[in-house]
């Protein structure tokens, strides 16, 4: 399982932030020790990140910062939720909370190729919001949902999805 854990999901979340591809902030938000030991652990070595790319990182953080109560309750969603024998599951709850703060797609917002490897990673890491998601509401609308549901400062456009104008902006299509 680690090695499934790499390939199909740390890696591209990686590879994508380290071309600057992702809405993560410096170090996909984990401290600079922790995002060190996890590509130790990967087998991957620290880039030096081009000037630019370190500059808009270390501005996502400092917008980040701002934004740290709605972080904090993205990230106690998922800990609630969480596989205990996961590997790096605490690293990605903090990486999925942040990408949560995008503003594209989560899947687009974490670096990830495509939205069902996302809906996978959700399977294997958080196995009961996966099973709450049973409408295939995109992810970051399912969590913010969640949020607002379980009596969060969100707001919830309307009292039933069905009947919203925007249902097919939150669903996914079969």
């Amino acid at each position: 399982m680690m090695d499934k854990v790499i390939q199909e999901y740390w890696q591209p979340i990686l590879e994508s932030y380290q071309r600057g591809e992702t809405a993560l902030p410096l170090y996909m938000g984990l401290n600079q020790n922790g995002y060190e030991t996890l590509l130790l652990a990967m087998g991957l070595e620290s880039v030096t990140l081009p000037l630019e790319v370190e500059s808009k990182l270390q501005l996502r953080l400092e917008l980040l910062n701002m934004r740290i109560g709605e972080l904090e309750e993205l990230e106690r969603l998922l800990v609630e939720s969480l596989e205990p024998s996961i590997a790096f599951g605490n690293e990605m709850v903090t990486v999925l909370a942040s990408a949560c703060l995008g503003n594209q797609h989560l899947w687009r917002d974490l670096g990830m190729p495509e939205r069902p490897r996302l809906t996978a990673l959700f399977r294997d890491y958080f196995p009961s919001l996966h099973v709450s998601n049973n409408k295939n509401m995109r992810w970051k609308r399912f969590l913010y949902r969640q949020l607002c549901e379980n009596g969060g400062d969100y707001v919830c456009r309307s009292p039933s999805c069905e009947e919203c104008a925007s249902y097919f902006e939150c669903f996914e299509t079969p």
